[in-house]
């Protein structure tokens, strides 16, 4: 079907429609997560016995504008990150930010995650009345540059979950330390997900995507500031209840030379030349 779509927009010289389907998660999704993005859903199978080339692939139950849906929606989707991609996209629901409900932190929160998961961004308030505040979310051009990223397609993924243990499913705790790969470098985000302010710590190298042995440009990509240097670690200090910190770290050259001890994991040291380093 998509590829049926993509003809006639070549032919009739227009932009491309967007074909979406849902089957609320299921069973196409399986069929991503197997056979990838451009499999990951199929048309309702209880009325069509094949499935369909598509855009984008609902993965959950229907959204609704409570803090509580938000997590259970980023929960679900923090173990399928890997079906997203060019060619299909796992699609987390319609924006609630402007429906009520929400703060505007987990407004902030809402619009990241799903953006760095780059999931499709359909707006689903009413625009005549909406806030300046919630209008300034929805166009913040850096955290939509990553979503529209033409280079790299891939989902921010957790690293590491935080108040759970790695892997664990937590509708009300979903995982907090999220990175990804982007054409502009490391992509970080960072979920508080207790009712309370929290200080939220990692060390760079938890991250797939980052290098040991190198210091790292911060940029925040929500207050648009140059935020210094990262040394194999980075602290986010009182993120609010249901807030978000999104970064996005540039490689920089390598660390100082005179830091110690000579690798972040002081237990691990291992020297150029592969030998253990007993400090």
């Amino acid at each position: 079907m998509a590829d049926a779509i993509a003809a006639v927009a070549a032919s009739e010289k227009k932009t491309p429609m967007v074909f979406s389907l849902c089957s609320w998660g299921w069973p196409g999704l399986a069929l991503g997560l197997y056979y990838g993005p451009k499999l990951a859903c199929t048309t309702a199978v209880y009325f069509f016995p094949h499935s369909f080339d598509t855009h984008f692939f609902q993965t959950t139950g229907d959204i609704s504008p409570e803090w509580s849906s938000l997590a259970s929606i980023i929960n679900f989707n923090s173990f399928i990150t890997q079906a997203t991609d060019f060619g299909g996209r796992n699609d987390l629901d319609m924006l609630q930010l402007g429906n009520g409900g929400l703060t505007h932190e987990e407004e902030k929160s809402h619009f990241t995650a799903w953006a760095l998961m780059k999931s499709p961004l359909f707006v689903g308030t009413n625009l005549s009345a909406i806030t300046s505040e919630t209008l300034d979310i929805l166009k913040n051009k850096e955290i939509l540059a990553i979503n529209q990223d033409d280079v790299i397609g891939k989902s921010v993924s957790p690293f590491r979950w935080g108040i759970n243990p790695d892997w664990t499913s937590n509708s009300t705790h979903p995982a907090q330390y999220w990175s990804g790969p982007s054409k502009f470098g490391t992509v970080f985000m960072l979920l508080n997900t207790l009712n309370e302010p929290a200080s939220l710590f990692f060390n760079l190298t938890e991250s797939p995507w980052i290098r040991a042995g190198r210091q790292y440009a911060v940029r925040d990509l929500w207050t648009h500031t140059d935020n210094g240097t990262a040394v194999r670690s980075f602290t986010a200090r009182d993120v609010p209840p249901h807030g978000v910190v999104a970064l996005l770290l540039k490689d920089a050259g390598d660390e100082p030379s005179e830091i110690y001890p000579p690798c972040s994991v002081w237990d691990q040291c291992i020297d150029k030349n592969g030998t253990r380093i007993d400090l």
